[in-house]
């Protein structure tokens, strides 16, 4: 990864909501800079601070030499704005009353009066919100001043913007512009019995709903606007605050912890920039007697060049397919079903038959066409079973086409499963770990159109060594209904299967219900297993739709697909249980050969395991 300093700051823009004007990226011609403002504001600067230059200190370089500085003039009224001072103005050291350092905490100020005036740096570059390969990130450490006073004053509006993201149109030439913000920060004194919280405020098309355009009074402009709660502001401290943009997708962290993180595709034709600074929503009743300000202790934007990659570890994994090894490779005798793994499992990999990798294609052909049941394209990793065919492994009736996780094995020196040595215990002493995540994100490319056959399939699994009843399946049924995630309440040791109603083992299935996805619709689950119970959550892959549930080992659980009440036996989180993780294809139904060609294919850009110490 290439990483380079991208010489940032950013702001906040005209738009208010949808039809609201003043946001434009105006291209007035700049006043001659001036260190001392003739407006003469009715608040002047603190005493004790010493304002100087913000060039002074090089931690603003890249901000000010790649910047404008545009502001208001509080002496005009409200809703004025001009180019004041260029970068190569700002680098010889252009200051004024709304804009300057503070030489005792080296802070950068901007302040200003009246109601939809503004204060801000605006970051030069134009940008591609999908460009390829890139990401880019406002970095931000900044403190409102006496802002909750200031805004108590106020008879119409609370609220003050800090940071935006806005757009100069469909070209440099300003051609496509609309006046609304892609996403404005904002402080705001109440907001849904919310006091004094930071919001997003999340432009949800990229309509123009200006007065005068022909979308005003739409649904799309209606409904053009989404406001996530940030938190609650600590005023008397710092706030970092990122906002970052890469190939469609719009995150915002607040003190390290991701509080958005939203698909933006939408808004791929329109070039955008960045804004920082101090811009007024709301009216003091004349506009010159109360002062909005903000300090900012870092201000930076940083450009992140990189290379797609691919989101899963194949040394992590063997796979196991729907054909026996003996139809694979005919110098085998085995009738189980073939399993293919990592190069570090063999000692001399280049005498195996079943090994395989990222640039694997494991191909077979039956009498209705060739099959790969594993291979890399465009960095996903795809599975793929005919139901008119197959092998099944020893304890099912059912093919796959499935990773089984080989944990630590490279560490052991051994991919074998014979022994619990590969698969993890919840408090595993092997590697200090205690929270076992996977997290996969996929889409169904192809399904099996069977008369009164659901196309039910199985895309992760969390089992238990030699242990028969699953602990986790996480089953796609189809288009139009939830995916289900199927548990066992308790189990029994040595591959024990239910027979009858033995210690009651007939009700120890159940099922509860998650989000439903479309075929070719990327989504995303996760499976969390720690010493407290299980965390299920599914969404889409841009963040909607999520749904979440923890069951607790000896806990209570009633939101079962049934309505049942059921606990999950504490024994799951024994000492000496072991478990191990499952992704790829695992088909709810027997092979027949009047199904032949009749396909499941699923792709996967992200099968990722975490094991981590609580």
């Amino acid at each position: 990864m290439n990483k380079t300093k991208f010489l940032g700051c950013l702001l906040l823009t005209p738009a208010l909501l949808a039809g609201c004007g003043g946001g434009s990226d105006t291209s007035a011609t700049p006043a001659t800079p001036d260190p001392v403002d003739p407006s003469n504001p009715t608040d002047p600067i603190d005493p004790v601070v010493k304002p100087i230059a913000p060039s002074m200190y090089a931690k603003y370089d890249a901000v000010l030499s790649n910047s404008k500085l545009q502001r208001s003039d509080p002496t005009l009224g409200d809703s004025n704005k001009s180019d004041v001072a260029s970068s190569t103005e700002l680098m010889a050291g252009y200051h004024d009353d709304y804009f300057y350092a503070d030489e005792n905490s080296k802070d950068m100020i901007f302040r200003m009066s009246g109601d939809s005036n503004r204060s801000e740096l605006r970051v030069n570059e134009n940008f591609d919100t999908t460009e390829s390969g890139v990401s880019r990130t406002l970095s931000t450490s900044f403190q409102p001043i006496d802002l909750k006073a200031t805004l108590e004053q106020s008879v119409d509006g609370d609220e003050v913007t800090f940071l935006q993201v806005h757009n100069k149109g469909t070209s440099e030439d300003g051609t496509g512009y609309i006046p609304h913000p892609l996403l404005r920060i904002t402080y705001e004194l109440e907001r849904n019995g919310e006091l004094g919280h930071y919001w997003a405020v999340v432009k949800l098309n990229a309509l123009n709903c200006g007065s005068g355009s022909e979308h005003v009074g739409s649904d799309g402009c209606n409904n053009a606007y989404q406001r996530v709660d940030l938190g609650e502001a600590n005023l008397d401290e710092m706030t970092d605050m990122d906002i970052s943009i890469q190939e469609g997708r719009l995150v915002v962290d607040v003190n390290g912890v991701q509080k958005l993180d939203h698909n933006i595709s939408y808004w791929a034709n329109l070039l955008s920039y960045f804004k920082a600074g101090v811009y007024n929503q709301y009216d003091d009743g004349d506009g010159i007697n109360t002062w909005s300000e903000v300090r900012f202790s870092k201000l930076d934007v940083e450009q992140d060049s990189f290379e797609h990659g691919i989101n899963w570890d194949v040394d992590q994994w063997k796979i196991t397919i729907p054909v026996s090894k003996t139809e694979w490779d005919s110098s085998e005798s085995s009738s189980s079903a073939a399993e293919f793994k990592p190069y570090h499992c063999y000692s001399s990999p280049e005498s195996e038959e079943f090994i395989f990798n990222n640039d694997s294609d494991i191909v077979y052909n039956y009498d209705s066409g060739e099959i790969s049941f594993f291979n890399v394209i465009d960095n996903r990793v795809h599975f793929a079973t005919d139901m008119g065919y197959g092998t099944s492994t020893s304890n099912s009736s059912y093919i796959r086409s499935e990773f089984r996780e080989l944990f630590n094995a490279q560490t052991l020196n051994t991919c074998s499963t014979s022994t619990d040595a590969t698969s993890w215990k919840i408090n595993d002493s092997a590697t200090n770990t205690d929270v076992h995540t996977l997290t996969s994100t996929l889409r169904i490319d192809d399904f099996p159109q069977i008369s009164g056959q659901d196309p039910k399939v199985v895309v992760g699994q969390v089992h238990g060594w030699e242990i028969s009843q699953a602990l986790v399946k996480l089953l796609w049924e189809g288009e139009s209904k939830p995916t289900r995630v199927i548990l066992n309440q308790d189990f029994f040791t040595d591959n024990k299967k239910c027979s009858g109603n033995e210690s009651g083992c007939d009700s120890w299935p159940f099922s509860v219900e998650m989000g439903t996805y479309a075929a070719n619709e990327e989504w995303q689950y996760q499976i969390t297993v720690d010493d407290t119970g299980i965390t299920l959550m599914t969404q889409k892959d841009n963040g909607e739709g999520r749904v979440e549930r923890f069951l607790g080992w000896g806990v209570a659980y009633s939101d079962t697909k049934d309505g049942d009440t059921i606990t999950m036996s504490t024994d799951w989180a024994e000492p000496d249980i072991a478990y191990y993780f499952k992704a790829g294809l695992y088909p709810q139904f027997k092979p027949d050969s009047d199904n032949a060609g009749q396909r499941f294919e699923a792709s996967f850009s992200q099968i990722e395991i975490q094991h981590d110490a609580n």
